[in-house]
């Protein structure tokens, strides 16, 4: 079982900075309306939940539950803010042993690196968790976001037509990924 209140790493980027992962806390609440109001609108429209609704920001904090979603942070340590989030959400019932993975980084931070590393640490952690599979849904035209998942061991399972559907009514091409928690070639005897 993790301690989600002390767990901590350290890791260091391709520019040098160095940058922690936490898990979010209570004490989070501006770090991470800041996180995503500083987002230019193009970063953000394609996620699952409007993330500049400082009301849904407030609902995570109040609300936050290990047990449902697992909330990994990153702040930047020279500057002692949140520049990246990435969640492991768990399935519930028949679906209770695959979590879905959704990654946010700061646009600074991008290209560093950054996000395969927490997409590592994701992996490890529904490890411990003991979930079984992963899944992640991206939208098909994210060329690089796609490549970086296939990295990881991810594959493409589907693609579903016209399954995003923005603010604006534009629709949009969805790639359903899975990776098994732990593959084969990974597995100890």
């Amino acid at each position: 079982m993790i301690n989600y209140v002390a767990y901590r790493k350290f890791v260091t980027l391709s520019n040098g900075k160095r940058v922690m992962f936490r898990f979010l806390n209570d004490k989070d609440r501006e770090g991470l309306i800041q996180l995503f109001q500083e987002a230019p609108d193009e970063d953000t429209r394609f996620l699952k939940q409007n993330v500049k609704d400082q009301k849904l920001i407030n609902y995570w904090i109040d609300h936050i539950d290990y047990r449902k979603v697992l909330p990994l942070v990153a702040v930047d340590l020279e500057g002692n803010r949140l520049i990246a989030d990435a969640t492991l959400h768990r399935g519930k019932h028949a679906a209770k042993h695959i979590g879905e993975i959704r990654i946010f980084v700061s646009r600074a931070f991008r290209n560093l690196g950054l996000g395969s590393v927490m997409l590592d640490e994701l992996i490890g952690l529904a490890l411990k968790e003991s979930l079984q599979w992963l899944k992640a849904e991206v939208l098909a035209d994210h060329k690089k976001v796609i490549k970086a998942f296939r990295a990881k061991g991810f594959e493409i399972r589907a693609t579903m037509d016209d399954y995003f559907i923005r603010k604006d009514g534009v629709t949009h091409d969805v790639v359903l990924m899975l990776r098994p928690v732990m593959k084969k070639e990974e597995a100890e005897f």
